[in-house]
């Protein structure tokens, strides 16, 4: 392309390009209107993406010692912007400009790159690879920005951009490597964020932003890998889903103060997923959380009298909860998992109370197991349970068999101090002892001589075998107690 090709603005961008000047095609008046009017700007401030191509390839001659540059405030780009495999030789920066068409840089390879507060029908950047930053900040983007399998050395800023593909893809990001997504102080994505197997050195950043993907995944993360932080924090808002089923996360997952409202199915996935630590403190949740499966190392909930949404427990494995809150708090969150009873969200609950040192509401949780594992059983199980219940709490309460031992005790000796068995007549016998005689009722796997020596007769007979199968039920119900407690240990 010749000089004596290029309109006015052109030429200037042309002349500025060598030393890296700014060409600013805003009027001085600042009466240009915003930039999603762009398309009403007259001749005085186009550009033909054909021109902006060829500098970017090397089309104008660089002066020795300066840093070629195009960088254009506030122009009409006219025309597609095609640099599909291209290797651009300089810094690209479009500064509130207007673009008829969507770029395609499909596989370039590119400098630091900025599209800052433009006004774009869509962006093509997949498989590229940025050396720098990649700027889209306070952009308006109507249609979807595909940076899928793009290799970025610096970060991917989004802040005050709005990404608007209703319905379908507002950012793919698939397999993007990059130091960070940025996308805070009033990001907004109409559509799905989706950030598939991406790998972020430096964390991904949604404080404050805003997506809308009614009935579909607002986020889609699964497999992504953080070495960082993912937060989305204070300000942040889903109206749909969250998924970040199997990522990796070295430090914490933030959703405190957060807004999570699908319209259907759970607000947030995190099966398998591995993190340091999650914070799940929302302001506002509508739909459960499934956390089957994940391992994390401190689950921070609420703490501050919201009610914690359902949560899905089966699997999940965390070395300590957070705030230490009464046992039975707790076991009411258990209690509302929507898959119903499993058995190792309660052992995962007790044995971080037991590395805490709080046995007792360790005893409880694992009581509380037994007695939702009963409800599962069928009627006949379920009687035996009961027993076990309450005769020594299935072990987890076994002075309870004191105290039924006791009881009966007492009310053997009282019965026969009143009405003395006899011993067999013509027999040697030792003297009858009430108590003794009770206890050797009782005890099946003890004999004092009392029970041999002396038969009671008449309806005393009926308490002796009240007390014979009490006993038998006491001592297989502590046997199965002890032994569920050294299994235990």
């Amino acid at each position: 392309m010749r000089p004596d090709d290029l309109t006015g603005p052109e030429l200037r961008l042309w002349e500025a390009f060598a030393a890296g000047g700014e060409v600013d095609l805003r009027p001085r008046d600042a009466v240009g209107g915003p930039v999603v009017d762009g398309g009403s700007w007259g001749p005085e401030r186009q550009v033909r993406a054909s021109v902006v191509r060829s500098l970017l390839l090397g089309g104008a001659d660089a002066i020795g010692g300066e840093t070629p540059m195009v960088h254009l405030v506030g122009a009409r780009i006219s025309g597609k912007l095609r640099l599909v495999f291209a290797e651009v030789c300089c810094v690209l920066w479009l500064e509130e400009c207007w673009f008829e068409e969507a770029p395609q840089l499909y596989g370039a390879t590119l400098r630091v790159t900025s599209f800052g507060g433009s006004c774009l029908p869509g962006l093509g950047m997949g498989a590229t690879t940025v050396d720098g930053n990649l700027d889209l900040m306070n952009c308006r983007v109507q249609g979807g920005v595909n940076v899928h399998d793009a290799r970025i050395s610096g970060s991917l800023l989004l802040q005050g951009a709005h990404l608007s593909h209703a319905g379908d893809v507002a950012l793919d990001g698939a397999r993007l490597e990059a130091k960070g997504v940025v996308g805070t102080d009033g990001f907004r994505a109409d559509g799905e964020l989706r950030l598939l197997q991406a790998r972020l050195s430096e964390g991904l950043h949604l404080r404050g932003a805003v997506l809308h993907q009614p009935g579909g995944e607002a986020l889609s993360a699964p497999g992504i890998q953080v070495p960082t932080n993912i937060d989305c924090g204070e300000g942040f808002r889903a109206d749909g889903a969250i998924t970040l089923t199997g990522a990796t996360v070295g430090g914490s997952v933030s959703f405190g103060a957060a807004s999570l409202t699908p319209t259907q199915g759970n607000a947030l996935s995190c099966q398998h997923l591995q993190a340091g630590e999650l914070l799940l403190r929302p302001a506002r949740a509508t739909g459960g959380m499934d956390l089957r499966h994940a391992a994390i190392g401190v689950l921070r909930l609420h703490d501050d009298g919201h009610e914690q949404p359902p949560l899905q427990l089966d699997g999940l494995v965390y070395r300590s909860l957070e705030p230490h809150l009464p046992v039975n708090d707790r076991l009411e969150l258990l209690s509302r998992d929507p898959d119903g009873y499993r058995p190792q969200p309660y052992q995962q609950l007790a044995t971080v109370y037991q590395s805490i040192g709080q046995d007792r509401d360790a005893r409880t949780v694992l009581l509380t197991r037994q007695r939702h594992r009963r409800t599962t059983l069928p009627r006949h199980a379920r009687a035996w349970g009961y027993v076990q219940d309450a005769t020594v709490g299935y072990g987890y309460l076994p002075e309870r068999a004191a105290v039924w031992l006791l009881a009966l005790l007492a009310t053997g000796a009282t019965v026969f101090a009143l009405h003395r068995p006899h011993p067999p007549s013509g027999t040697a016998h030792p003297v009858f002892n009430p108590v003794m005689y009770s206890l050797d009722l009782l005890l099946p796997v003890i004999d004092f001589g009392q029970e041999r020596a002396f038969q009671p007769t008449g309806p005393t007979q009926w308490i002796a075998w009240l007390l014979i199968g009490a006993g038998w039920l006491l001592a297989t119900a502590l046997a199965a107690g002890v032994t569920r407690v050294l299994s235990r240990q």
